[in-house]
């Protein structure tokens, strides 16, 4: 079992860390997944292509959002537990999102991404030693361990899934 962070290094990410229950992360992260998907599953290619408001992103764009940052919170995991000693760049979300051309994605494509995401993101955590599990690295400037970036890709989802749920669904 992978241990909850008994320490957030930096208040930014306790605003995701917080979110996520007690339990085995790997565990969690797996239930997510399917629980998320289910939901989406029964979403209309047409209603996917919807926002809530002007300016918002639409659902495709936001669950390809939280693909995207999966996939570099997962690389900042795999960097920092394998010794990077650099400090790992940020990520603008909006220059991501509007580069992506989520929109002209099939919702099955953004759907099957974001199960693949998953699918690497536990593997790597698989592989992940007690000793890394507690190393702390640098993104941003600021220090992070992998077990608080982990705790992180589930905190994103499920404050993006309470947004969908409340503005979208």
């Amino acid at each position: 079992m992978r241990p909850r962070p008994l320490f957030i290094e930096n208040p930014e990410h306790d605003r995701y860390v917080s979110l996520v229950p007690d339990g085995d992360i790997e565990e969690i992260l797996n239930k997510q997944r399917t629980k998320t998907l289910s939901l989406l599953g029964s979403v209309s290619e047409e209603f996917a292509s919807k926002t809530y408001a002007p300016g918002k992103w639409t659902l495709k764009e936001v669950i390809g959002h939280m693909t995207d940052s999966e996939r570099v919170m997962s690389y900042r995991m795999l960097a920092i537990a394998r010794n990077e000693g650099e400090s790992l760049p940020s990520m603008d979300q909006d220059q991501y999102v509007s580069a992506a051309n989520f929109n002209k994605l099939s919702w099955g494509q953004l759907l099957a991404g974001l199960d693949m995401v998953r699918s690497n993101t536990l593997s790597l955590i698989s592989t992940i030693d007690e000793a890394a599990w507690v190393r702390n690295g640098t993104v941003m400037n600021s220090p992070v361990s992998v077990g608080t970036i982990a705790y992180g890709i589930a905190g994103h989802e499920l404050h993006h899934m309470k947004v969908i749920s409340d503005k979208y669904l």
